[in-house]
């Protein structure tokens, strides 16, 4: 029987399940809704029924499988086995899910979050690959990277490396708490996401009753962040001068980091990214403004949607071929 590696991403909406082989080609993949629960049994029971009948559907079943790998919206801690900081998900913050798992699959098992999968996929077979020292970072709606450094993933202290969304723009704009609260939107997310993007075009248009593209884009519903590129896009000056803070917050953030972690290479993926030509350009264009002069490149991301299954896949094989070794 052929063994192959399984790649989940788990969304808060959509769930990707795909089927390797062991060179990393894909045998068939599987998009569905996502069945949220707040009991990680139930949840568990959903996705590896899903899983097992994408196994039969190519002539296996979970005994098949070498490993499987899992990407999460959340911080995820594979040593304690927790998930937390995913609000879509919200579980117990102190369950550990491995126990869990392993009652229906008793292989090998890689958890960590969704962008790190997705970093991985962009490693194995796309944008980053080659990479050494690059960050991942996703323009949705919210924000989210992840780190590679040295050749390998770098997750932090406490396992939430790379929630760049939560860097301070302006200090002492915002009160500070105790500690970091993933479960809210962050000062820098709020400039350059899909949802910041749109919050802030609404709290502009409110100050004045003028004539907008905005509003007539938006027919008196929600203002989101599509309507602003596609007015900025015919000459809105409301909606140029939104992106253009949305885009030298984000430059600047993407040169900070870079600078401090001395980066060869930045990928540039999510929703945003994708539906809006010349926006990885833009941001290089006023990144490579910045001194000093240091060899970066910036490259948008190739697998879309596919990148956080295939990295989960990928990261599976990965440790199989280490043994004990972590990705």
């Amino acid at each position: 029987m052929e063994m192959y590696s399984a790649g989940i991403d788990v969304g808060g909406t959509k769930t990707l399940i795909c089927l390797t082989d062991e060179a990393g080609a894909v045998l068939v993949q599987h998009k569905l809704e996502t069945r949220l629960s707040r009991d990680p049994e139930e949840f568990f029971r959903w996705l590896f029924a899903e899983l097992e009948q994408l196994c039969q559907r190519n002539g296996g079943g979970l005994s098949s499988l070498q490993g499987v790998g899992i990407g999460f919206p959340g911080v995820m801690n594979e040593q304690t086995g927790t998930l937390t900081n995913a609000p879509a998900l919200n579980w117990p913050p102190d369950t550990d899910i491995r126990p869990i798992i392993a009652s229906y699959y008793r292989g090998l098992v890689v958890l960590d979050n969704d962008v790190n999968m997705a970093a991985l996929g962009e490693y194995y077979a796309g944008a980053a690959a080659g990479a050494e020292h690059f960050i991942m970072i996703t323009v949705g709606t919210g924000v989210g990277s992840a780190l590679f450094l040295n050749g390998r993933l770098y997750r932090g202290a406490g396992y939430a490396a790379g929630e760049i969304g939560y860097l301070i723009v302006e200090p002492g704009a915002v009160s500070a708490k105790s500690a970091a609260d993933y479960s809210e939107f962050g000062p820098l997310e709020m400039e350059v996401s899909g949802t910041g993007i749109g919050v802030k075009a609404a709290a502009e248009l409110h100050k004045h009753s003028r004539p907008s593209l905005i509003r007539e884009l938006a027919q008196g519903g929600p203002i989101r962040a599509e309507h602003v590129f596609t007015a900025a896009h015919r000459g809105d000056e409301t909606a140029t001068a939104l992106l253009d803070r949305a885009y030298e917050q984000l430059a600047a953030a993407v040169k900070n980091i870079a600078l401090t972690l001395d980066l060869e290479l930045v990928v540039l993926g999510g929703g945003v990214v994708e539906k809006n030509p010349g926006y990885v350009q833009e941001i290089a264009r006023r990144v490579y403004r910045y001194a000093p002069r240091q060899e970066l490149t910036l490259r948008q991301a190739v697998l879309g949607n596919q990148a956080g299954a295939l990295g989960a896949a990928g990261a599976a094989r990965s440790r199989l071929a280490a043994g004990t070794g972590k990705n």
